[in-house]
């Protein structure tokens, strides 16, 4: 059987929300430490300075869709935005 749930925006918002539930959560930095690993070793950016400017403008763009995952995420993830920003302007990068 074939479902198609491009139509139910509902159940699309829900996945979404599941995809990226990391971003407020405790161990966003463990997880997105991850990927950036993985997208320098593929050669899709070069410096980690790089890593959080993408981090910064993906995290302030990104939004959750259901009432729950506001209430539980959203915090914790403007907790995270801010950490990379102050980084960012410190600017103690090793490349």
């Amino acid at each position: 059987m074939v479902l198609s749930f491009k139509n139910n925006s509902h159940f699309s918002n829900n996945i979404d929300n599941a995809d990226l539930d990391y971003l407020g959560r405790e161990d966003f930095h463990k997880i997105a430490d991850k990927l950036r690993i993985e997208l320098r070793e593929y050669g899709k950016i070069n410096s980690d300075r790089k890593w959080d400017e993408i981090q910064v403008a993906f995290l302030t763009n990104h939004k959750y869709f259901t009432k729950t995952a506001k209430e539980m995420r959203d915090a914790l993830k403007a907790k995270h935005l801010q950490e990379i920003k102050d980084r960012l302007e410190r600017n103690e990068y090793a490349d």
